[in-house]
């Protein structure tokens, strides 16, 4: 199914949590809402943001057959590239990156901040993924955000740029399904190119020593080699690195 069912929501608790009971009787959803009263991110982090203000969508997929971690691994790359790809289309004088795994930051003029990222929920029945839903969170028109999170955050409306909150919504719909039909041996090079972390000198949680990241595996793993000992190590957590070279 190459089209996806649409619902549109005045509020919601959450967009993921929405698509995730509509995939019960439908194979293939994109839900966007108003507002979200419970949005979260990874690791059930909150995902702040004002009514009317920003992008809150969810594409969710039901898999008629078992599908490998290299092809669920694929979800949040696929994600993240439609909405890089959907920001430069609408905002095409504005730099944006992805950072790894699933951020999307804005160049300020002054700093890179963080304007959207993913969220990708997979449901198993055993060792069978039943439905793989995305989240996808934009900020548009957000003039201020929280304290409490800990890292400089930016919106197109900050940026200089006024985009209707329903057009770019539509625009990510569209950027969404083809994405969806790439082969992810192309998405995922893609994926590397936009990370821009093999070959990068980073810092890892946990360690105080120099490490560079030789590999991002089609599993979305990172491979990590220590630049004085040579050892090697895998990366599943995003959290757990930071580029050397980069505002964080």
């Amino acid at each position: 199914m190459s089209t996806p069912i649409e619902f549109h929501l005045p509020t919601v608790t959450s967009t993921n949590d929405y698509a995730k009971e509509l995939l019960e009787t439908y194979p293939y959803v994109f839900v966007s809402a108003v507002h979200q009263t419970a949005g979260r991110g990874r690791k059930g982090r909150e995902w702040v943001g004002d009514p009317g203000s920003n992008v809150y969508v969810s594409v969710g997929v039901r898999h008629p057959d078992p599908e490998g971690p290299e092809e669920l691994a694929s979800y949040m790359a696929r994600g993240a590239l439609a909405m890089i790809d959907t920001l430069r289309s609408m905002a095409p004088n504005t730099r944006f990156r992805l950072k790894y795994p699933n951020d999307v930051q804005a160049h300020t003029g002054e700093v890179w901040a963080k304007i959207g990222g993913t969220l990708v929920e997979h449901l198993y029945q055993g060792e069978h993924c039943l439905t793989s839903v995305i989240g996808m969170g934009l900020n548009v028109q957000q003039m201020t955000f929280p304290e409490t999170i800990n890292q400089p955050c930016t919106s197109l409306q900050l940026l200089g740029v006024t985009v209707d909150v329903s057009e770019l919504i539509q625009a990510l719909k569209r950027r969404v399904s083809d994405i969806r039909m790439l082969p992810w041996p192309s998405i995922h090079a893609r994926w590397v190119a936009e990370l821009d972390i093999v070959g990068k000198h980073v810092r890892l949680s946990g360690s105080n020593d120099d490490w560079i990241v030789s590999k991002v595996h089609t599993d979305g793993r990172l491979t990590a080699r220590n630049t004085t000992s040579n050892h090697e190590r895998t990366i599943t957590d995003g959290d757990s690195v930071r580029y050397h070279d980069r505002d964080q």
